[in-house]
């Protein structure tokens, strides 16, 4: 009868493995966002967006991304700084104006963490620093922008932000 004790102790751990395993699953379906919750979600991260992006677009005229503290995680900002330092090297300023904000796709995959897929509308004018001479000028460009956002809190914060397409007329 030796046999018959790891065997049985044996059945116990799988039965408990099972019932662990249907917990689990059971616990992440009870996770998953309402489609009424989906819809609130998406309004929050469109008007969070309405919000960070005309103030992204002042950080690149003014070269200060302070006021992007509350709005972009230390990764962001850093991108930031990054483009404005290339713009300056270069005696240039960027100046944008956000003409249209769509959202096109949302995903969430935790509580603080979601991908965001935008279709962004832009005037962009790239300017000669001191002068203010316009060098480049796009109107209307319409691209399309992934976005990886963190719940700091109560608020999203930006992650990181990357162009996927810019659309020709």
């Amino acid at each position: 009868m030796p046999c018959s004790a790891p065997s049985r102790a044996a059945g116990r751990a799988l039965r408990l493995a099972a019932c662990a395993a249907t917990l689990f699953v059971l616990a992440l379906g009870a996770c998953a966002p309402t489609p009424e919750e989906q819809a609130v979600e998406r309004d929050e991260i469109a008007a969070f967006l309405q919000d960070y992006l005309p103030r992204m677009a002042e950080a690149y005229r003014t070269g200060d991304v302070e006021p992007l503290a509350p709005y972009a995680a230390q990764k962001e900002g850093e991108s930031i700084v990054r483009r404005v330092r290339e713009l300056a090297k270069g005696g240039q300023v960027l100046d944008a104006e956000l003409v249209s904000l769509e959202v096109e796709d949302v995903r969430t995959w935790s509580a603080v963490n979601a991908y965001v897929t935008t279709i962004e509308v832009w005037t962009l004018r790239v300017r000669a620093a001191g002068s203010g001479t316009v060098l480049r000028e796009e109107i209307d460009q319409t691209n399309r922008v992934k976005y990886q956002l963190k719940r700091d809190g109560e608020q999203w914060r930006v992650f990181w932000r990357q162009l996927e397409q810019t659309f020709e007329d």
